[in-house]
């Protein structure tokens, strides 16, 4: 969000001002970039060409991530969707036990040195080098020595989207920090309610008080002089049955350290259009309290004297209409001192220009009169400082040691040194013209309270600090990894990896945690040559392509021919494109038809007409190596089109429909194939599925080029699919990234479970690809920037198994590949006596190896019993790896008696396992029954051999409790008491 204008072309800029008036949340619209440049600027704001902006990225995910068409409205609560989400992926498929995958880790692959968007600052009163930052999509972030590094504090949370955060002013060690954004921008991240810290954003806990619908968007918190608290929180609107909405919003507050909160504002608020954007209390009793106008009779600054009984609209010296978000700043010295500064809804040069006002009040809010205006930014000469996005950045803060010392902030920065008579612009987005470098669109202003000339900014580009009052900035941006990644790609090798993100560009990583800025503004889709990561695309919003031949040195636009790109009309704002792996000349992209190129984007050519009517190309792919290429395509209503013979050459292919039967008429989001076989392919759908049945439909399996296909969402929570990846070795195991994070399947989507150890469990994953060269996945999240495995995937072990002749036992196992591998240690030990494993033999490894290797290893003469047996990987440094246990117990002989072992793991959630023998055949049964006595589960009934056996029981859908297992075999009854805990 970044304003400069070609002051050649003034009319044109005014004229494309003039076309986004009619919507009020609509920004100016962006340039091309039509030559080589040999380092890129970022996207030029206020000038002919696409458009970037808060509005259109947050429309664009609203859209994806919501309903269906027909039901891709506002009035759909998403988060009471992800929350159940989240709920049923902790209760039913997280992980419960060790198997090949468990020593897989994930780890922080940067971008260490970008940033992402922040709304709230804490500085420590007295320990000034100890700082939280709240980002929108990443959680809270923790520095102690002053920004030089910082640490998540918020990772094993959901929701971790920071809002607004406020320090307890009679303990500087109590933060409470409010979820949500809610600002009107649809890539704003829902939040869950307030967490609580004691000791200053360490350790976190979620307050249950706030975690109606209440608090799904708290906008701003704050503290009066007693430490009560207040939340002003954004109007949620549910659906309900027969199309009642309800609403929720409002100013809270609480006096017993958030344990209760009342909600204290006027009920004339209840409005539709009512939402605040501000609160000041000076005291329990008396309260300044800022309201959006969106509906015009409600908005305005409200003032009460009796704790929120009474509430009065203030009028004096203020706007009675023409504005929208309201911003409120008080005085540090001087309490009675407040302003409020008015976005404007006019956006026109000759008007407003985005500001209403800057107002000040010497009695506590009673009367106001005007402040000088600041002047216009210098990238436009047009625009006031808020441009046409006040309802998204627009921020004001006095200096607690100078009170003639303002900074207001929206695209840039502004500084007065008078007390508002006249105003300075501190910093610009770009350094065209001189001033200092800092993000565009400024959320958050804070001052040290100890240090004078040292202040803050939280904006779209992370956290900046000034040491004189604003002359001079510098990132503290260092290991801030809160960046939102729209999609990304990488290189055979991994070497050099691309992405696109939300209004920090198109970034490329070559080495260590620091990434370049390729492009500025909103990055989209990106593609490297798998055989030569030299040759690379990238994507601008709106579907405008570019391309790199000398690993991102220069880059040329590259559409010719694509005349849908940079028009919104034709484009969805992240629109797709995709590069053919065996051939990086070919290329598909996607705007409301299919294009094509096979020079490599030198031009492009339409490959089909408008696929649905109404609807966007939200998902294209293009396979075979050579001529007759194959494609396929998604759109925005859930379809899917193939086309069996693409042809790059001038005319329309024929697209046939091959949708699933029965899909959700979501989104879209990706279809991919198999790379060893692309008849194999998984179509992701996205959207929350709002009737029944809710858990299925977003993942869809076909064999055979999309003839027919086969829902595999099987257990998956219901929730948006972004992306998904093959397993290169085991041909039932599949990964998927979405909306809650990452899953894996072993069975071919029966059954599901996260696949997250490392990273932020439910954290929104938009892409999820695979090294080809070291079979390491990478996952581009969505506010937690980029993570990578920190081994290669689980694909060594393919199989493990035994079989016994007599009193010897053979086992065999097969490795799909190997990395420095030394020697297998075979281990064993009697089982279910708790003893210690035994090495019992040694097989040589393959050291490095991308194919398969069977092995072998013979255990002679083994006494009566049974035993378990495990094998460990040593690597060609001593080190071992971690041990992957033989699945079933092997048996030796028959058992000399009955037996009933004690369940393991005991407790459990929700799988356990129940052993027992029995030394003659018989009709046996192994029974659950609850603490009542109420018949749970039959888990055996039937004749069984003699024998030593092991089974499973599954506690899904059961809840926790004390429960009681009892087999009956003959004249043996036997029974034991477990215990489940979810």
């Amino acid at each position: 969000m970044k304003y400069i204008v070609y002051f050649l072309f003034p009319f044109l800029i005014i004229i494309a001002l003039l076309i986004f008036f009619n919507s009020p949340f609509e920004a100016p619209v962006e340039p091309e970039n039509q030559s080589t440049q040999q380092k890129p600027p970022k996207p030029k704001k206020g000038t002919q060409g696409n458009t970037d902006n808060p509005f259109a990225a947050a429309e664009y995910r609203y859209q994806m991530i919501s309903t269906t068409t027909k039901t891709r409205d506002k009035f759909i609560d998403l988060i009471g969707y992800r929350l159940d989400a989240v709920e049923y992926t902790k209760e039913n498929l997280m992980p419960a036990g060790t198997d090949f995958g468990e020593s897989i880790s994930w780890v922080a692959k940067g971008p260490g040195n970008v940033g992402g968007r922040i709304r709230s600052i804490i500085i420590h009163p007295t320990v000034t080098s100890r700082i939280l930052i709240g980002a929108v999509s990443g959680g809270v972030w923790k520095t102690t020595d002053g920004g030089a590094s910082w640490d998540s504090k918020l990772d094993a949370f959901d929701p971790i989207a920071i809002g607004s955060m406020v320090i307890d002013p009679t303990d500087p060690d109590i933060v409470y920090a409010g979820t949500g954004e809610g600002w009107g921008n649809g890539d704003a991240v829902y939040g869950g309610g307030i967490y609580k810290s004691t000791n200053f954003g360490d350790t976190w806990t979620l307050l249950s008080s706030t975690t109606s619908s209440s608090f799904r968007n708290v906008l701003k918190m704050a503290a009066d002089v007693s430490g009560n608290i207040y939340a002003a929180t954004k109007n949620v609107t549910t659906k309900q049955g027969g199309g009642e909405y309800t609403l929720a919003g409002g100013l809270f507050k609480s006096t017993d350290d958030g344990g209760t909160w009342s909600k204290i504002s006027s009920t004339d608020f209840s409005h539709n259009y009512f939402n605040p954007t501000d609160v000041l209390p000076y005291t329990a009793s008396e309260i300044l309290y800022a309201v959006n106008n969106n509906g015009g009779t409600y908005g305005g600054i409200y003032r009460t004297t009796d704790g929120g009984t009474t509430w009065s609209k203030v009028t004096s010296g203020l706007p009675s209409s023409g504005y929208r978000r309201i911003t409120l700043a008080q005085d540090p010295s001087h309490n009675d001192t407040v302003y409020a500064v008015f976005e404007s809804t006019d956006k026109t040069p000759a008007g407003d220009a985005g500001l209403k006002g800057i107002y000040k009040s010497t009695n506590r809010g009673v009367s106001w009169s005007s402040v000088t205006d600041p002047p216009k930014i210098s990238s436009t000469g047009s625009l006031s400082y808020l441009g046409t996005q006040g309802w998204y950045d627009n921020i004001m803060a006095v200096d607690p040691f100078d009170p003639d010392n303002l900074f207001v902030g929206g695209v840039d920065m502004m500084k007065s040194t008078n007390g508002g008579s006249n105003w300075s612009q501190l910093t610009y987005w770009h350094s065209y013209y001189g001033t200092p470098v800092v993000h565009a669109d400024h959320h958050f202003i804070a001052f040290d309270p100890v240090t004078s000339g040292t202040v803050y900014s939280g904006n779209d580009g992370g956290i900046y600090k000034s040491t004189n009052s604003g002359v001079n900035w510098t990132s503290l941006n260092t290991g801030l990894e809160i960046t939102q990644f729209y999609s990304g790609a990488i290189s055979s090798t991994g070497s050099t990896v691309y992405g696109g993100t939300q209004d920090n560009g198109h970034l490329k990583f070559t080495s260590g945690t620091d990434w370049d800025e390729v492009f500025g503004g909103d990055g989209g889709y990106s593609a490297v040559d798998q055989t030569d990561a030299s040759v690379a695309y990238e994507e601008y919003v709106y579907l405008e392509i570019a391309k790199t031949t000398n690993g991102g040195s220069n880059w040329i636009t590259s559409i010719t021919g694509l005349t849908d790109a940079t028009d919104p009309s034709k484009c969805l704002f992240i629109a797709p494109f995709s590069m053919n792996p065996d051939n990086s000349d070919v290329l598909v992209a996607g705007s409301d038809n299919v294009w094509i190129t096979s020079n490599g984007a030198t031009s492009w050519n339409a490959s089909s007409g408008t696929l649905s009517s109404g609807e966007f190309v939200s998902a294209v792919t293009v396979v075979k190596p050579t001529a007759n290429f194959m494609g396929f395509a998604g759109t925005t209503d859930g379809k899917i089109f193939k086309c069996s013979s693409l042809d790059p050459a001038v005319g329309i292919d024929t697209w046939t429909d091959i949708s699933p039967v029965g899909h959700n008429g979501a989104w879209v989001r990706r279809i991919v194939t198999k790379p060893s076989n692309d008849d194999t392919l998984i179509a992701c759908y996205s959207g929350y599925n709002i009737t029944p049945p809710l858990m299925s439909k977003h993942v869809w399996l076909s064999t055979n080029e999309g003839s027919s296909w086969t829902d595999i969402s099987g257990d998956l929570p219901n929730v948006p699919v972004h992306s998904a990846v093959f397993d290169p070795v085991l041909s039932s195991t599949f990964y998927i990234s979405t909306e809650t994070g990452v899953y894996r399947t072993t069975n071919a989507g029966l059954n599901w479970t996260t696949f997250s150890s490392g990273m932020p469990t439910f954290v929104p994953v938009d892409e999820l690809v695979i090294q080809s060269g070291t079979m390491k996945l990478l996952a581009f999240t969505h506010g937690r920037s980029v993570f990578e495995t920190d081994s290669p995937l689980p694909v060594d072990l393919i199989a493990f198994s035994s079989s016994v002749d007599g009193n010897d036992v053979l086992l065999n196992w097969t490795t799909g590949w190997e990395q420095n591998n030394l020697r297998f240690d075979i281990q064993r030990r009697k089982y279910a006596e708790g003893k210690d494993w035994i090495t019992v033999g040694s097989v040589e490894g393959s050291g490095t190896v991308f194919e398969q290797r069977q092995y072998s290893f013979n255990d002679l003469n083994l006494q009566t019993g049974k035993y378990e047996y495990r094998l460990i990987q040593i690597d060609n440094n001593g080190n071992s790896s971690a041990d992957h246990e033989l699945q079933n117990v092997v048996e030796i002989g028959v058992p000399e008696s009955y037996a009933l072992s004690q369940n393991y793991p005991n407790p459990f959630n929700p799988v356990t396992k129940i052993d027992f023998s029995l030394p003659v055949s018989g009709i046996t049964k192994l029974l659950v029954f609850d603490i009542t006595g109420r018949l749970v589960a039959t888990i055996v009934n039937e004749q069984l051999e003699p024998g030593f056996y092991s089974y499973a029981f599954d506690a899904k859908g059961i809840s926790s409790g004390v429960y009681f297992y009892r087999i009956e075999s003959g004249k043996f009854i036997e029974a034991k008491r477990m215990l489940l805990i979810k």
